[in-house]
């Protein structure tokens, strides 16, 4: 099931997910005829099993509630950061997608678009960085750390 809208009963999981489906369909994968079965280019967790690189993983990174919306008010703004990690088979490859992800999520921050239509608002990048394993074989990765403001009402 698409999400098109976060609720506020279930904002973490609408918004990791929300993020995911995005990305799978607007980044392009460039191995995509070489997966197999289920194999998945965009994934909600660090894979448990064995992959092909490169992959994309999204996941939540805790919840902050900076501002209460008034007295007597249940309504809050909370803070949502993300860790988007691209793992990749090298630099080169690893740095292109980082950047295809990256303008995606900056171009798409204004109203009407599928990230601010639903209710994630004020993309900022927070960091971005190498966690690369040694060796020419080793896997590239970047671990970039997005936040959104979500009105939870």
């Amino acid at each position: 099931m698409a999400i098109t809208s976060v609720a506020s009963a279930t904002f973490v999981a609408d918004s990791v997910n929300l993020i995911r489906d995005n990305l799978a369909t607007n980044i392009t994968d460039p191995i995509t005829s070489k997966r197999v079965g289920n194999e998945k280019f965009v994934m909600t967790s660090y894979p448990k099993r064995p992959v092909k690189y490169p992959l994309i993983t999204v996941v939540d990174s805790g919840v902050s509630q900076p501002i209460r919306l008034g007295m007597q008010s249940e309504g809050t703004a909370i803070t949502l950061p993300l860790e988007i990690r691209i793992w990749a088979r090298n630099v080169v490859e690893r740095d292109e997608l980082f950047d295809s992800v990256y303008n995606y999520l900056r171009t798409n921050q204004f109203s009407g678009d599928d990230i601010t239509g639903a209710n994630l608002h004020d993309f900022s990048l927070t960091s971005a960085v190498n966690v690369d394993e040694p060796g020419k074989e080793g896997i590239k990765s970047k671990v970039m750390s997005i936040q959104y403001l979500f009105i939870c009402s």
